[in-house]
């Protein structure tokens, strides 16, 4: 069985909440999220990832890309910041540096095509369709599926 995970997209002032990763000899970005737990929604597991990882509460608000690989499917959805103190998180993430560096970072739009930021498929598609719909993104979903013999650079 694929692991579900569930993600947030959050754009404030024109700027992208992400995380900067350092592992493994790697250096890359990603959204906010993780895994759900139990019988945990989509949008309840947006809401306690953001807040275990970056301290600020928000409201899930519309579900815009699902990401398939072979291990899991992730489910993104644009958020809206409504409180809380960036980059206070009090996560695993940050107990002990056993998965490398946890940096949460505020990435201006116009630079997200400049950066490592994983999935790249997700990443490329938030590209596109901010640069042609401004905040709206985009009115349905996108599904992203990423067959096992597809290999990434």
């Amino acid at each position: 069985m694929k692991r579900e995970r569930a993600r947030a997209i959050i754009i404030k002032d024109n700027k992208l909440v992400t995380m900067y990763r350092e592992f493994d000899d790697r250096v890359f970005y990603v959204f906010p999220g993780g895994g759900m737990e139990g019988d945990e929604s989509e949008k309840e597991c947006v809401v306690r990832e953001v807040y275990e990882e970056f301290g600020i509460n928000v409201k899930p608000i519309k579900k815009l890309y699902v990401y398939e690989n072979e291990k899991s499917i992730e489910y993104f959805y644009l958020s809206e910041w409504i409180d809380g103190e960036f980059a206070t998180g009090k996560g695993e993430e940050f107990v002990g540096g056993k998965d490398g560096v946890y940096i949460p970072k505020l990435i201006d739009m116009t630079e997200i095509a400049n950066i490592p930021l994983m999935p790249p498929e997700v990443a490329q598609s938030l590209c596109e369709d901010y640069l042609k719909n401004g905040l709206t993104i985009r009115e349905d979903v996108k599904s992203i599926l990423i067959s096992d013999n597809k290999k990434r650079g």
